[in-house]
């Protein structure tokens, strides 16, 4: 008894669903407080039932396999079948829940039977993101093929008219329509960018980043500016996209801190690393919509700078937060970085 009272002991104090059951026979043996919330059964009604009831009845057979490759291959997580179907938990009412489901051999001596323990996660609102962002991407590459072939190619007519043009007459307007054009070009450019590079990331690597910030400092127009590597740091990443990143934030930061600024980078911690400048910053209460496409204070910003770093940096999986940095600049943190 009081081995059985030292294991539901340490399953009470999980927030999680945990179901343990005798993987020979699948019936269950002990199972958490959060398992009433997501079963909708009393502990006691659990306790009486086999593992089988807590997954669709018509389907029985497809779940009894499922169990199985979890006890052989522990510790194992599944979500969804090989065909991708997600798996499911019946609640007492029928409600089907997707579950993802953590499970492995409990080495518990106390008992006289082999002990399986499965930790379920009810991930409803996962799958619903991620149908979503699947819409989401679905429309880009739609709205990414209106600008690549109904956009561009007038524009490139327009830009070919306008140097023919210029190469015929002179006049006071010709200065300004090129640079209309030229601004065009570089919004389709950077939508583009946003609608099809930020979707995934390529091949991943090695980079480091005081070379990657090094070219990119060549290729855009620093003047004045100063840049400060505070520490030599390499992350595993796809390395175009770490340029377009690179880029985008240093013409950010001189765009906004002046020709003089200084940006520097560095690491912070094991899986962080920053991008920082002397600038203005940015007021804590706009923030959140910095990253917003075609959210600008200047006149001549298409406003897709900062929401390219964003969708590349979540392509990889990072978190990009802006904060403030010492001298009052504005600071990017990129969280959750393998950094080697």
């Amino acid at each position: 008894m009081e081995g059985e009272t030292t294991l539901r002991g340490l399953i009470e104090s999980s927030p999680d669903a945990i179901v343990i059951a005798n993987p020979e026979t699948g019936a269950i043996f002990e199972v958490s407080q959060a398992a009433e919330t997501l079963f909708g059964y009393t502990q006691e009604e659990l306790r009486s039932m086999e593992v089988g009831a807590l997954h669709p009845a018509e389907e029985q057979q497809r779940y009894e396999q499922l169990f199985e490759t979890h006890f052989e291959q522990q510790p194992a997580v599944v979500s969804q079948f090989d065909d991708g179907s997600p798996v499911f938990a019946v609640t007492a009412d029928g409600e089907r829940i997707p579950v993802e489901i953590n499970a492995w051999v409990i080495d518990d001596t106390d008992h006289e039977q082999p002990l399986f323990q499965g930790v379920f996660r009810d991930i409803s609102e996962r799958l619903r993101r991620r149908r979503e962002l699947q819409r989401q991407n679905e429309r880009l590459d739609e709205f990414a093929g209106v600008v690549s072939h109904d956009l561009r190619n007038p524009l490139n007519v327009a830009q070919g008219r306008a140097t023919l043009l210029e190469q015929e007459r002179e006049s006071e307007h010709l200065d300004a329509l090129q640079a209309a054009l030229d601004r065009m070009e570089t919004i389709v450019d950077d939508t583009l960018t946003l609608a099809r590079n930020g979707q995934q990331v390529g091949e991943m690597e090695p980079v480091n980043l005081v070379s990657a910030v090094g070219n990119c400092w060549e290729m855009v127009d620093t003047d004045a500016a100063t840049l400060e590597i505070e520490d030599d740091v390499t992350v595993r990443a796809d390395p175009d996209r770490v340029r377009h990143i690179c880029e985008n934030l240093l013409r950010n930061a001189i765009e906004h801190g002046g020709d003089d600024v200084t940006v520097r980078i560095g690491q912070a911690d094991e899986e962080t690393i920053y991008f920082k400048d002397d600038g203005p910053g940015v007021p804590e209460d706009e923030r959140e919509t910095v990253f917003a496409p075609g959210n600008t204070s200047k006149d001549e910003g298409a406003g897709f700078g900062l929401a390219i770093v964003q969708r590349l940096a979540e392509a990889h999986g990072w978190n990009v937060t802006l904060t403030d940095s010492a001298s009052g600049g504005a600071r990017f943190e990129f969280s959750d970085v393998e950094i080697q």
